[in-house]
């Protein structure tokens, strides 16, 4: 009795299946919205499920799908699913232009969602009116003279980074030290972005600090996240052990920097002068994005202290994260390529002699092919290797009708090496950026920092960083692939990041 009861049961529940799967069947066929995504070429998926599993595998194999293999497949643009959302990844420059030249398509897809708890809606996630009165007000502090101002903290972070190299070099027989290179600079970087952010030292590259391990961590974390479909759903999330050490990573975050708006506002309302606020910050007239935000919050009608926080969260992720990857990839491609480096390095000591002077403004002039190198980097190895846009109202983009509710993917990467627009991709020639070679090249072709009304604020910034950082180290280090090492493992980590490491020898010049 009880096996027949079972065999019913089970009968019964093939039977729901079935005419589940066959009303999805007859759905996606009468549906406007999966008839206008059907008509996108793209891989074949399943119901309720879509291309679940072919994107479940490790990191590097979900850029190689996404990046490589798919694009290579069916073309500039295609169609995938993740349960039933159907997501449109393009690469093609022409479709790029039309999407990131809109003021319309501005909204941010659902992988920044996992991002809220952490950022809430800072000028990376937030949308529509929101985005525009903070990016209008946050624009000033990445004015020119401001930027300038920040070089004195550059070149101090790079002469502490020189120094940390240089004592373990010396610990080795040679001078001669095989190091991953990538945590290194990625502590030069939140050093520096701390005290422009916030007007405040954190001693990264000297110190332990909670608040940087929580940092490291909660990168790795996010996509950990990201890769298992249950976790991004925010509830199983907050049940799972990774939902609750995320929770207490936002405690140590969102505590430091509420510690630093606290502290800062009270030296901002002693109206201090300006002997004293050069004492405070470093160097007078320096205004970090922090003191830009209190000023005009105006006791919180304009911004809220969490708006202040948000802001300050988001500069922080985004203004190391990617600063970090540059500088990595860029050593990376400057070791693997030695004619280059020597290239480089007569340029720097054509400007510099045998000076260990600090980086200026006036010295960028006259590195241009220092400049070419930095470009074919980011070219090769993008920061930012793909992003995401919500379609709020249908957009055509040629020969295909994306409808609203789809997520449009930026595929940068695949983007960058795309032979149509550079021959050889994956070989690195920083004269693909000397000026006569850049004539006719599709302006969408090459978008590191994204594009129109929605490109990185902070771009400039970063760009003045990268050159000081990396300067002073040319000048002073030899980079070199360690016989032993292996290639670096690709993986898109909320930026491009190398899986086994960024190792190198570095030796004194």
């Amino acid at each position: 009795m009880f096996l027949f009861h079972l065999a019913v049961v089970v009968s019964f529940i093939g039977l729901l299946v079935i005419l589940i799967c066959t009303g999805w069947w007859v759905y996606v066929r009468i549906s406007p919205f999966h008839i206008a995504v059907n008509r996108i070429p793209g891989p074949k998926n399943f119901p309720f499920i879509g291309n679940a599993f072919e994107i479940a595998g490790g990191l590097e194999d979900l850029l190689c799908i996404l990046q490589e293999k798919w694009p290579q497949k069916f073309g500039g643009i295609y169609r995938f699913f993740i349960g039933t959302h159907c997501y449109v990844p393009v690469s093609s420059p022409e479709i790029m232009e039309i999407i990131l030249s809109s003021q319309k398509t501005i909204d941010k897809g659902l992988s920044y969602d996992q991002l809220v708890p952490w950022l809430g809606q800072g000028l990376l996630i937030s949308s529509g009116d929101l985005w525009r009165s903070r990016r209008k007000m946050l624009t000033p502090a990445f004015h020119f003279s401001i930027l300038n101002s920040f070089i004195e903290v550059f070149n101090e972070q790079s002469r502490i980074l020189c120094g940390i190299l240089d004592d373990v070099c010396a610990s080795f027989a040679e001078r001669k030290a095989e190091i991953d290179v990538y945590p290194y600079l990625t502590k030069c970087s939140l050093d520096i972005i701390c005290e422009a952010a916030m007007g405040t030292k954190i001693n990264a590259q000297t110190e332990d600090s909670d608040y940087v391990n929580a940092i490291y961590r909660i990168g790795h974390l996010l996509v950990e996240q990201f890769q298992n479909p249950f976790m991004r759903n925010p509830t199983i999330f907050s049940f799972t052990a990774l939902g609750k050490e995320h929770d207490q990573l936002l405690k140590t975050l969102h505590g430091f920097t509420e510690n630093v708006i606290h502290n800062r506002r009270e030296i901002l309302n002693q109206k201090i002068n300006n002997e004293s606020d050069q004492v405070e910050t470093g160097i007078k007239n320096r205004l970090p994005l922090l003191d830009l935000l209190l000023r005009a919050s105006n006791d919180g009608k304009v911004l809220s202290s969490q708006d202040i926080r948000n802001e300050i969260d988001t500069f922080m992720f985004e203004g190391h994260d990617t600063t970090s990857s540059l500088l990595g990839w860029f050593l990376y491609s400057m070791a693997a390529n030695p004619d280059y480096q020597e290239k480089v390095w007569n340029e720097l000591q054509s400007t510099f002699g045998d000076s260990e002077r600090d980086f200026k403004q006036e010295d960028i002039s006259n590195l241009k092919y220092f400049e070419c190198c930095i470009k074919e980097t980011l070219r090769i190895y993008p920061s930012v290797p793909g992003f995401e846009r919500t379609v709020v109202e249908d957009i055509q983009l040629g020969e295909y009708l994306v409808p609203a509710g789809c997520t449009l993917g930026f595929l940068v990467f695949a983007a960058h090496r795309n032979p149509k627009y550079f021959p050889d991709p994956l070989v690195f020639n920083p004269e693909r950026f000397f000026p006569d070679e850049t004539i006719g090249r599709h302006p969408y072709a090459y978008v590191p920092f994204s594009a129109g009304p929605r490109n990185c604020i902070g771009q400039r910034f970063a760009l003045l960083e990268s050159k000081t950082v990396l300067s002073t180290l040319l000048r002073r280090f030899k980079f070199e692939i360690a016989p032993s090492a292996k290639p670096p493992i690709l993986s898109n980590q909320l930026t491009l990041k190398s899986m086994n490491g960024i190792n190198l020898l570095v030796s004194r010049r």
